[in-house]
């Protein structure tokens, strides 16, 4: 995928955006379904004979569907899909592609590459919608950014339709192994070589840190990353990404082992840890010497909005709801596909695919199938738990938009895109001016300020893209900068390494720990740690010395008394 140059037409694309449960299904299908039929003139012919010879076209409409949990088949309440009756029959695309456990892991690249084979093979005249919840993907895909590719190999195991397999999942290399640096050891090679496998080779280091002399294992999930739990191996994994590429290792914690592993499939996705990755060395030869995230289409965005204090309100009804409908059969379904899967409920991975649904990790205490689940114990802690859980999502949404797509918007106009975003309603409020937005979109006419039109807060919400001050968005090496960390080695333990980022660090190192810890004559610890016991016991000892001395003059005869 590449954006287009400025002399190229480009498609027009409408995307719809917004928390959770605030109507962006609704408005989708209203869009699609007002251009069943309008009226189309030509605003800028100057013969009045053609503007009165109005002809009526048909812009049909599809809409696809941007929710990275929607992808999955079935478990259509815990994932919140639109009803047949809901489409309003519009076409969905983007709902029920893979089965859980199937097809690999849908990632920002694979749904990306996905729709752009649905949006080619579309009419002309057929207008995209996307909807979705995962701005990532929206994101992403209209303003993609130069340094980083969406090439992805198809394997054996994306395509099989057969039961799951131990590597169904699985992250694969989609390239040979790139050049690694000279001087890296030949047990982290083996360890590069195998960290996606069910069984990587750790260093030999690692081999005894059970304590039973046997090597650690990964359980044969088909989780694409399986979760580690054993610091060593965290650690392992994170010396290896330092060492093959230094600058994404200091983004990220020794413990966050799911960035680092995804980081070290980044590198191999992309040929190495080269400062220019392979896709934009071509790109800059090519000519293209505009850097940053460009516009790939005539982009209309709907910002469908509503203040968190007063939807949050709405999201529990919405919870309630989804339980009404079969919540919790459907989770008791899921935790049969996770044991087929993991091999047992405890070992699921929560960050992975289908298992990240909001309500699956939540109800977890509550047995199932019961029954009357609703009288047991744990479930009015799971229900609000799934409550809480969906209210810090939509807050997450929301600061998705604000940092991250609208200045991803203000980039991509400022290098020539053409891209609007309204703020509209929820609801049948925001229906209206939408519609009528789309409609002179589609005409290709002057469309109205974004400020003066549709939700009362529009101006406030859109002030970042007028703002002059505000800067493009971070790109991977400015986030190598900004979420650098460094280690004290002063203060970290054997296998325990402290790490820090750079706000924390300042703090760190004025703290009274770091201060001792740092003191030359006390960097040792255990020596450190020594000495203050043998201090302990010295005058320990000193104080029982004194206390039998003190005795023993209390036990002497007073020598006054035998004075004459």
């Amino acid at each position: 995928m590449s954006a287009s140059t400025p002399a190229e037409k480009q498609r027009s694309i409408v995307a719809v955006i917004g928390t959770t449960g605030v109507g962006k299904s609704d408005l989708a299908v209203a869009l699609a379904q007002s251009l069943k039929s309008f009226t189309n003139a030509s605003s800028n012919s100057e013969n009045a004979s053609c503007r009165r010879q109005e002809k009526v076209r048909q812009f049909p409409a599809v809409v696809l569907s941007a929710d990275s949990m929607q992808l999955y088949k079935g478990l259509d309440v815990i994932t919140n899909k639109v009803t047949e009756e809901e489409k309003g029959g519009v076409e969905h695309w983007g709902l029920d592609m893979v089965s859980p456990g199937e097809g690999g892991s849908w990632e920002v690249g694979k749904w990306c590459n996905e729709a752009d084979k649905k949006v080619a093979s579309l009419p002309a005249s057929t207008l995209p919608i996307i909807c979705g919840g995962t701005h990532y993907f929206i994101q992403h895909y209209l303003f993609p950014p130069p340094e980083l590719s969406f090439d992805r190999s198809e394997s054996s195991s994306t395509s099989s339709k057969s039961a799951p397999t131990s590597t169904a999942l699985r992250w694969t290399p989609p390239r040979p192994l790139p050049l690694i640096p000279q001087n890296i050891a030949p047990e982290m090679v083996r360890l590069l070589e195998t960290f996606w496998t069910t069984k990587p080779e750790w260093p030999h280091g690692l081999m005894t840190q059970n304590g039973e002399g046997s090597t650690f294992e990964i359980s044969s999930s088909n989780s694409s990353r399986p979760t580690l739990n054993d610091d060593a191996q965290l650690l392992a994994l994170h010396h290896l990404l330092c060492a093959i590429d230094p600058k994404e290792g200091r983004r990220w914690h020794w413990r966050d082992g799911r960035k680092v592993r995804r980081s070290l499939e980044r590198w191999w996705e992309r040929g190495g840890s080269d400062d220019i990755p392979i896709a934009v060395k071509e790109n800059v030869n090519s000519g293209d010497t505009k850097a940053g995230r460009q516009a790939r289409f005539r982009t209309l965005i709907f910002w469908v909005y509503e203040p968190l204090e007063t939807l949050r309100p709405r999201l529990d009804k919405r919870v309630d709801r989804m339980v009404e409908n079969g919540l919790l059969r459907e989770i008791a379904e899921l935790r049969g596909i996770a044991k087929e899967i993991y091999g047992t409920t405890e070992s699921t991975d929560h960050t992975e695919g289908i298992f990240q649904s909001i309500g699956y990790k939540e109800f977890a205490s509550l047995a199932l199938p019961q029954r009357d689940s609703l009288s047991d114990p744990a479930y009015k802690a799971a229900l609000e738990r799934t409550k809480l859980s969906t209210h810090q999502y939509a807050k997450s949404q929301l600061k998705w938009i604000k940092k991250q797509l609208l200045p991803a918007v203000k980039e991509a106009k400022e290098l020539g895109g053409e891209v609007e975003v309204y703020v509209v309603n929820g609801g049948h409020k925001g229906i209206a001016p939408a519609v009528d937005i789309l409609k002179v979109f589609m005409a290709q006419d002057e469309l109205p300020k974004p400020e003066k039109i549709g939700h009362g807060d529009a101006q406030d919400l859109l002030e970042l893209l007028n703002d002059p001050s505000t800067g493009r968005v971070p790109d991977t090496t400015d986030r190598q900068h900004i979420n650098a960390r460094r280690h004290c080695d002063a203060c970290s333990l054997p296998g325990q390494p402290i790490s820090l980022s750079l706000n924390e660090w300042d703090v760190h190192v004025k703290s009274r720990l770091h201060k001792r810890n740092a003191n030359p004559v006390k960097r040792d610890k255990e020596e450190w740690i020594a000495q203050q016991k043998a201090e302990g016991e010295r005058k320990r000892a000193e104080r029982e010395k004194l206390k039998v001395e003190l005795a023993e003059l209390k036990l002497r005869p007073d020598q006054h008394d035998t004075i004459v």
